[in-house]
C-alpha cells in the first residue's frame, strides 16, 4: 500500500493507493507496465489505472456504491496532484530496465513454482 498527499499545500488528507494488479511485458522499444488498483481516503474508494512506457498515463475511474452511487473524493482532493504522486511513486517502485524484467520472469517450466 502507497500513501500519497494530494491536497495542494498540506500533508494531512492521505489517500491510499492499494496496488491490486502489476503487469509488466517486453517490447521491441522497451518494457511497458500497468500498475491498477484502489485509491481511497477511509471513506470512498475508486479504481486507479498507472501505465508506464514511452508514454505514461494516470487514469482514476469511478467505483459505483451498492446503492448505485459513484463514488468522488472531496473537493479539497487535487487530482492533478494525485495523478502525479501516483505516477511518481509508481514509476520509482517498477522500473522499466530490460534487466529488471528478465530478474522477475517465473522459470517456464519450473513444476515446483506452479505447484506452489
Amino acid at each position: 500500500m502507497i500513501w500519497l498527499s494530494p491536497m495542494a499545500g498540506t500533508a494531512e488528507g492521505s489517500i491510499y493507493f492499494d496496488i491490486r494488479d502489476i503487469t509488466v511485458k517486453r517490447t521491441g522499444n522497451g518494457t511497458v507496465g500497468t500498475v491498477c488498483g484502489l485509491l481511497g481516503d477511509g471513506q470512498r474508494e475508486l479504481w486507479g489505472e498507472v501505465s508506464l512506457g514511452s508514454s505514461p498515463q494516470v487514469h482514476i475511474l469511478p467505483l459505483w456504491t451498492d446503492d448505485g452511487q459513484i463514488e468522488s473524493f472531496p473537493a479539497s482532493v487535487d487530482e492533478s496532484l494525485l495523478k502525479e504522486q501516483l505516477l511518481e511513486v509508481v514509476s520509482s517502485l517498477l522500473p522499466t530496465g530490460t534487466a529488471w524484467v528478465q530478474q522477475q520472469r517465473f522459470p517456464e517450466n519450473d513444476n515446483n513454482y506452479l505447484a506452489a
